[in-house]
């Protein structure tokens, strides 16, 4: 792997890690409108979407961004 993909998907995971945040929180706070939940499950419902949406974040913008960072 040369140190050009390395940097790329560094930017590429930083990008995505920083930018899956607001949304994550945006759809829980949704979802806990919703659902009454207790402090333990709402942190685990906001890790999950923050997972999930980093996870999709990754497979899309790693094949689309080549070539623009």
């Amino acid at each position: 792997m040369s140190l050009e993909n390395i940097r790329y998907y560094l930017c590429v995971t930083c990008l995505v890690l920083g930018s899956s945040g607001l949304p994550a929180g945006i759809i829980g706070w949704g979802i806990t409108e919703l659902i009454p939940l207790d402090r333990k499950n709402m942190d685990m419902l906001y890790l999950t979407i923050y997972v999930i949406i980093v996870i999709f974040g990754l497979r899309i913008y790693i094949p689309r961004m080549r070539g623009k960072t």
